[in-house]
């Protein structure tokens, strides 16, 4: 008897060892095949370092690379934490403002110099009314307010200001190959989750993820027959659009700072050109919103182009751009209206109640096919194959929002 219980228990531990060892051998094949297919992390692929404006970001894609920088012909100086210009040194003095301005690269001040953008020509004409106030520039070229609520809760809070000044908008509501979610938390699981680093894992994850379904998150999965997506998404989807303003604005709340919006402008806009409607319409619409519900001033970038005397190429240094001369109308726009507002006497706190998006509709009617991926920020982060960009490797955000005829 006890001769058949050893026999029965070499025989289990033979089934069990083998079973594993056939185990194994699936999952080495598998993985072998998995790495023919070819499956890559997402990696900002930027071009040389030292040439490019942007670098690889860990958490945000990209991010402005530190020390002097060109900028579509020019040179940007940006700080150690990857913000232009000269950052406030230890905390905030008794009695001083400071305003952190958010946006892409029309509030980076794409192509003018660190002395004419909208962050400098603001904080001198704030000083000149006798605010003391230090303006920080948080315009990163290409970033939605996916990211800039990244660089806030990594950066900006650190800054302790007393104003948010945000002007996201083009990136939000430009359509591309991929949700921002949808790349950040892809980005996120392939950096901290080592079984990630299996390319069969990667693999299962995104058919696993896929099969799923729905409007969640969605891991991105891009392997060596990956081709650019034909269908076209909002890189931020228009309610998820309008619950990161509100959010931002509770946050701001939240750290003791109030809350402003700008709402960009284009040379198109500037020169009423879309006046039967354009694909950006319910975003700029979603924005008025959640001002009016935190009570919350918006600049008009559209209004202060229109007053300021010049002719309208003249106040930008491309179609979407803001020249020097540009930036100095928005920023003393921007003074204004914050008088007008009675700031810093108001706070301009932002409730604490969230604004409900559920109403938000977004019209796709004049919604266009979206950029080239050789001016995607988001093709970047993929081993395309692509025809030069001019220069947009250096800047991700360089072509955002470009006006088109409405329909198209």
């Amino acid at each position: 008897m006890a001769r058949a219980r050893r026999t029965t228990r070499t025989s289990l531990r033979f089934r069990i060892v083998a079973s594993a060892g056939v185990l194994l051998g699936a999952l080495m094949i598998g993985e072998g095949a998995a790495r023919v297919v070819g499956p890559t992390a997402i990696g900002f692929r930027g071009g040389d370092p030292g040439a490019t404006l942007m670098v690889p970001h860990p958490t945000r894609l990209w991010a402005l690379g530190p020390g002097p920088r060109q900028n579509a012909g020019i040179t940007a100086m940006i700080a150690e934490n990857g913000l232009r210009g000269t950052m406030p040194e230890g905390s905030r003095a008794e009695g001083e403002e400071r305003v952190l301005v958010l946006g892409d690269s029309s509030f980076f001040g794409h192509g003018i110099p660190d002395e004419a953008t909208i962050a400098v020509q603001m904080q001198a004409r704030l000083r000149e009314g006798g605010v003391n106030a230090t303006v920080i520039n948080g315009g990163t070229p290409g970033y939605s307010t996916e990211q800039s609520l990244r660089l806030l809760d990594e950066e900006g809070w650190q800054l302790e200001p007393t104003l948010l000044l945000v002007c996201n908008l083009w990136s939000d509501n430009n359509t591309d190959g991929f949700r921002d979610r949808d790349l950040l938390r892809t980005a996120d699981v392939q950096r901290d989750n080592p079984l990630m680093r299996s390319s069969l894992v990667g693999l299962v994850a995104g058919w696993l993820d896929r099969a799923r379904g729905g409007t969640g998150a969605h891991l991105v999965t891009w392997t060596r027959t990956s081709e650019w997506p034909e269908a076209r998404e909002r890189r931020v989807p228009l309610q998820d659009y309008a619950a990161n303003l509100d959010l931002m604005a509770r946050l701001a709340r939240e750290h003791g700072a109030g809350v402003a919006f700008l709402a960009p402008a284009n040379q198109g806009l500037v020169d009423d050109h879309f006046k039967e409607g354009a694909g950006w319409d319910p975003y700029f619409a979603a924005q008025a919103k959640v001002a009016e519900w935190h009570g919350a001033p918006v600049v008009s970038m559209k209004k202060a182009l229109q007053e300021d005397g010049l002719d309208t190429p003249a106040d930008f240094v491309d179609v979407m751009h803001p020249s020097a001369a540009g930036a100095l109308a928005v920023a003393q726009e921007a003074v204004n209206v914050l008088q007008a507002a009675g700031w810093p006497q108001n706070r301009l706190l932002a409730k604490g109640e969230p604004f409900d998006t559920s109403g938000l509709v977004d019209d796709r009617r004049f919604a266009n096919g979206g950029q080239p991926p050789q001016f995607s920020p988001q093709a970047q982060l993929f081993p395309l194959d692509l025809p030069d960009a001019g220069g947009g490797a250096g800047d991700p955000g360089a072509t955002q929002g470009a006006p088109s005829a409405p329909g198209r």
